[in-house]
């Protein structure tokens, strides 16, 4: 699962590169890790806060235009952004 979380990541990365949001040499692999607390699902994923930085935007409003970008998965019912330290 988090091979296929992994690549869905990546493939809103390409998109959000061919948007121009980013340009088509940032190299960043998407890290997808369980959480800690089963309240806060099953897993997480910082690629917003990788790139909030080189993007100059807000990580929250990064977040919000990665799962934009999320391909369709019938593997996952649900993504939800949440604040530092939910883990």
């Amino acid at each position: 699962m988090k091979a296929h979380l992994t690549h869905l990541f990546e493939q809103a990365l390409e998109q959000l590169k061919k948007d121009g949001l980013f340009s088509a040499d940032t190299d960043v692999l998407p890290q997808i890790n369980h959480t800690r607390d089963a309240r806060f699902g099953d897993f997480a994923c910082n690629l917003a806060m990788q790139l909030a930085k080189p993007a100059k935007q807000n990580p929250r409003v990064l977040a919000e235009k990665i799962i934009a970008a999320l391909p369709a998965s019938e593997h996952v019912d649900k993504v939800e952004i949440a604040g530092p330290g939910f883990y």
